[in-house]
């Protein structure tokens, strides 16, 4: 270790000073590795100087390129780098872990917005760290992959440092793709996180923001007593904070939970009502459509089917005026399950096949099985046992993969078509 050190230290004495400074800083870094773009806002260079600057560092042996526009430091030169900083620039610490952070938040919210143009980020105020740049949803979900530890990194680091703003704004701002991935515990966690920055910051539209998240990855998660408590508190701090985005949800997600829970006293309807009352008074057109939604699962249930397809063309109607493409797709799931049973399978067959289209698209692979379940009612309605039977197989393998409960249903309807009813 003694010599490793010398080695080091002799290193770092030969590097000019803004090498030197550079690589200080590089020990800041909250994640395993890093891209150029996010050592710059670290460092607060230039992207070009960066790269100019890794490049010299790589050619020293302190930092190791892993592959195009990703690098590392080795356990030891970041704790040197780290040792560094405290010795011979304290001060610079925080400010640098903040850049970073904000650098995650702002260039997370991007891909986001790529991903869902609807969803409403919170980013604070604009700085001048170059961004990056996503022709499409694609790019952006391939972004996200590859910097999702850094992300989670990102707001742990801003945490503890105590930039609470920067900590609950990336939970608030990103967790959509979480969803896109199924990466619920991560989503879980990120809000419980922001929770605490929130509080801590004493901002009641942080804290209600992150509670309404948290509801949302409990419900995914299965926990409905603890989704229902996490929308109540987002409804709470929401009274104080008075954002229609966050009352509008939180009242649909009561009103999908009791629902769900099979409370049929008139209880989910009154939720989702007040949400879309909510939604329309403030023109949030997207939140609307997705009221409606709700309301035609509802309605679908007791077979109230054509007021059920009334409101999700309706909702169709919306997301597509608005561009929602994905949510139009969401939509198409609902409408293929009331037009199977009005008796429209052949319908139904082209409504969810739009559907699993624009799921592909998106690299949505949880949404695609669910279509492909509906669509094996669809085909299986239409005496068709084969097509039936090879949607529901994609489901499964779907389901299997990622252990989620479903699958035991999606086994259950295979057994019976085996069996011929």
């Amino acid at each position: 270790m003694s010599d490793l050190r010398a080695v080091m230290t002799a290193s770092y004495r030969t590097l000019a000073p803004d090498s030197a400074r550079f690589l200080r800083l590089l020990g800041l870094h909250p994640g395993a590795e890093f891209s150029s773009a996010s050592a710059a806002a670290l460092t607060d260079t230039t992207p070009t100087e960066a790269r100019r600057l890794l490049d010299r560092l790589t050619r020293a042996n302190l930092v190791e390129r892993m592959r195009q526009d990703r690098y590392r430091l080795h356990d030891l030169v970041r704790l040197f780098a780290v040792e560094r900083v405290r010795e011979e620039e304290p001060d610079t610490a925080d400010p640098a872990v903040r850049r970073v952070a904000r650098w995650y938040l702002r260039a997370a919210a991007r891909a986001q917005l790529a991903e869902h143009p609807h969803f409403p980020t919170v980013e604070g105020e604009p700085e001048d760290a170059p961004l990056p740049e996503f022709a499409t949803v694609g790019e952006a979900l391939a972004w996200f992959e590859q910097e999702r530890a850094n992300l989670l990194a990102a707001q742990r680091a801003a945490f503890e440092r105590g930039d609470d703003d920067t900590a609950w704004q990336l939970s608030a701002s990103v967790y959509p793709l979480f969803e896109v991935h199924r990466l619920w515990h991560e989503w879980r966690d990120m809000h419980r996180l922001g929770i605490r920055a929130a509080e801590r910051a004493d901002d009641t539209f942080g804290l209600a923001r992150n509670h309404l998240g948290l509801g949302d990855a409990e419900w995914l998660l299965g926990d409905l007593d603890a989704a229902v408590e996490a929308y109540e508190s987002a409804l709470e701090a929401n009274a104080v904070a008075g954002n229609p985005w966050v009352e509008g949800f939180a009242e649909r997600q009561l009103g999908v939970v009791a629902w769900q829970r099979g409370e049929r006293d008139g209880s989910a309807t009154v939720h989702l009502r007040r949400a879309l009352e909510v939604f329309r008074e403030a023109g949030e057109r997207r939140g609307e459509a997705m009221a409606l939604l709700s309301l035609a699962d509802v309605a679908a249930d007791p077979n109230n089917l054509e007021e059920a397809r009334t409101d999700c063309e309706a909702a169709i109607g919306v997301f597509t005026g608005i561009g929602a493409v994905w949510s139009v797709a969401w939509a198409r799931c609902t409408l293929g399950r009331v037009l199977t049973e009005l008796g429209r399978a052949e319908e139904a067959v082209q409504t969810y096949r739009a559907a699993m289209t624009v799921f592909g698209e998106h690299g949505d692979e949880d949404s695609l099985a669910v279509a492909r379940t509906g669509l094996a009612e669809a085909f299986a309605r239409l005496g068709d046992p084969v097509q039936a039977g090879a949607a529901l197989r994609a489901a499964l393998d779907h389901f299997r993969d990622h252990g989620d409960h479903r699958s035991a249903d999606v086994e259950a309807r295979l057994r019976a078509i085996a069996a011929g009813s």
